[in-house]
């Protein structure tokens, strides 16, 4: 049971990553200099914004956190099929 709980847990945390992941990339990408900006940016004459280079960071953890999720609900997967038919079911086998 707690391999069930955990997977359910975990597929909410992963779906809420991805969530403010996405939220903090269109805010990047709004954020990101555009025309002289851009080119002074590229010079080194300036500093890009700090989401613009945190925006990565939180696409990779967001899809560590995923990759994690995935695996807890395969593994609970796993257990769920080994275990025998009555605990499954919470019922005896038919014979």
């Amino acid at each position: 049971m707690l391999h069930k709980k955990l997977s359910r847990s975990t597929g909410a945390l992963a779906g809420f990553a991805s969530a403010l992941s996405m939220l903090v990339g269109f805010l990047a990408a709004r954020a990101a200099p555009h025309g002289l900006a851009k080119v002074s940016v590229a010079l080194h004459l300036s500093k890009a914004p700090l989401i613009v280079k945190l925006a990565p960071i939180f696409a990779g953890i967001a899809a560590a956190i995923a990759t994690a999720a995935g695996l807890i609900t395969f593994y609970a997967w796993l257990v769920e099929h080994d275990e025998p038919l009555e605990k499954r079911d919470g019922s005896s086998a038919p014979q």
